[in-house]
């Protein structure tokens, strides 16, 4: 077997951020490569706000920062990226208390804190969500009708193709320190290419030539007249790396009929849902501030120029497969650094398929590749699994099943608490009055799950039930799912039952006293 393809960066060749003012530029018709808009800059601007993530349990502090866009002035509804406005950290604590909504008020300056609002629509694995604005900034509740907010008129994301231009709006980020002022920024983007996910048919992800700040984080992206297409998302939300992808915008509309459909002063549930580490909980905690993402596998792929597409993303590939595509995202890897791609079939190491080199990435890359066999000859049947090391440490893994039946699911050695620990583990016992309750759970033979779902009763009745959740944490290991509403948990009987890719795996209850 012998590995082949190019490493491919899309974010070469970026068009650097230039800030604007709301009002009319003073220097129209300015000859430029891309045809005139139908809306121009500053009447598109008037619908991007900045969103300011608060903890104010004790002094009041942005915690996380980023952007968003009005998509029902009326409603008050904007769109924005859920690694944004998460609730919840790796603890299963909640992660803060206030969504504070910041507009441009057309001077060109920093954009003033107007209002508060409220999560009422998220999907985790588009990571795409909904605001409603609900009251204003440290004030009164406000109403539908009370809200003089201008929404923008949704394309079509499918008509994109690679090359096509886009203008991308955003603010620079609160935690940037090398800029003085949050005005929102205009970049003219270049789509260079698609990417996809197994958990979803079609394109999930457009791949831009632009490098943006974090701030970034749930921006808009315009087509040339004006409609917008793509939110912008990053790989995984961070302030010291860039942002150059988007979700395309059809990827929203069922979160924002959701919007629409939640009764005013209602908000949505997140999932509570261990966030396993790239590498796994068993794998080293990493100290320095590089990122790598769980490789994803797929059959087929396209070129164009020297970048590779993955297309027909999988996780189990059929007996005699020829060729097996793979990707991953890297995030602020110093140079020089060693990367190993190591591979292993059925846990044993294939030295003539696996890699290191010294890396020569930016500051966000896409490594895309494949192995493949000669001839007619196809993989060996088996568990392919890749593992990323960087300076010796493991980052990252996934596996592929080509040509077997991996073993039904698993869920064993149930547990019960209120906090977990960096390692997915039980950090404090389950206690009535806690904030939210914690199932823990041992789990085998997940290596081609998809999705997973619990349901929550309280003293027999009803009480919570999550939406499909994309499974993420690989073939076998530790985790946990969890419930947590408007009010601390109850004394009395909770029972969990969790279900993998539509079936009830395992369940359990708990009496608090």
């Amino acid at each position: 077997m012998i590995p082949d393809g190019d490493a491919v960066d899309p974010a070469a060749g970026a068009t650097e951020a230039t800030p604007i003012l709301i009002q009319p530029s003073s220097t129209p018709g300015a000859e430029t490569s891309t045809p005139t808009p139908m809306i121009q800059d500053h009447e598109l601007a008037r619908s991007v706000v900045q969103i300011h993530i608060q903890d104010t349990t004790t002094l009041i502090r942005t915690i996380r920062d980023g952007s968003g866009v009005i998509i029902d002035g009326e409603e008050g509804l904007i769109l924005t990226a859920y690694s944004l406005v998460q609730p919840y950290l790796d603890s299963g604590a909640r992660a803060y208390s206030t969504i504070v909504i910041g507009v441009n008020d057309g001077n060109g300056g920093s954009p003033r804190l107007a209002f508060e609002a409220l999560l009422v629509a998220a999907n985790a694995t588009t990571d795409l969500a909904v605001l409603r604005i609900t009251r204003e900034y440290q004030g009164d509740p406000v109403s539908v009708g009370e809200i003089d907010l201008i929404g923008v008129e949704l394309g079509n994301a499918g008509l994109i193709e690679p090359e096509d231009q886009l203008r991308l709006f955003a603010h620079p980020g609160e935690l940037n320190r090398a800029v003085e002022s949050q005005a929102l920024q205009a970049t003219d983007g270049t789509v260079t290419g698609r990417r996809g996910q197994a958990s979803l048919p079609g394109t999930t992800r457009l791949k831009l030539d632009a490098r943006l700040s974090y701030g970034a984080t749930g921006g808009p992206a315009f087509n040339v007249d004006g409609a917008l297409v793509g939110i912008l998302v990053p790989e995984h939300y961070d302030v010291s790396s860039p942002v150059s992808q988007l979700r395309p915008i059809e990827l929203a509309e069922q979160l924002i009929v959701a919007a629409r459909q939640l009764p005013s002063g209602e908000g949505f549930v997140a999932p509570l849902i261990a966030s396993e580490p790239s590498g796994g909980f068993d794998a080293p905690p990493v100290t320095h501030d590089s990122w790598v993402s769980r490789p994803a596998f797929a059959e087929n792929a396209t070129t164009l120029g020297s970048q590779l597409d993955l297309l027909d993303y999988q996780l189990g590939f059929l007996s005699e497969t020829q060729t097996l595509y793979f990707e991953f995202a890297v995030q602020g890897l110093a140079k020089d650094t060693l990367v190993e791609e190591r591979w292993f079939l059925n846990d044993v190491l294939q030295d003539s398929i696996s890699s290191s080199y010294a890396w020569t990435g930016n500051d966000f890359t896409i490594m895309a590749d494949r192995i493949e066999v000669p001839a007619a000859f196809g993989l060996p049947d088996g568990f392919w699994r890749l593992e990323i090391w960087t300076d010796g440490m493991l980052r990252a893994a996934s596996t592929a099943v080509v040509g077997v039946e991996p073993p039904p699911p698993v869920i064993s050695n149930i547990q019960f608490g209120a906090l977990a620990t960096a390692t997915g583990t039980k950090l404090t016992t389950a206690v009535a009055g806690a904030d939210q309750l914690l199932m823990f759970f041992d789990y085998s033979g997940m290596e081609v799950v998809r999705n997973v779902r619990w349901v929550v009763f309280y003293d027999g009745a009803l009480k919570y039930q999550s939406n499909e959740v994309t499974w993420l944490a690989g073939g076998s290991g530790r985790s946990w799912v969890g419930y947590t509403g408007p009010a601390p948990v109850e004394a009395g009987t909770w029972h969990f039952e969790l279900f993998v890719d539509g079936e009830s795996r395992g369940e359990s209850e708990i009496v608090l006293p």
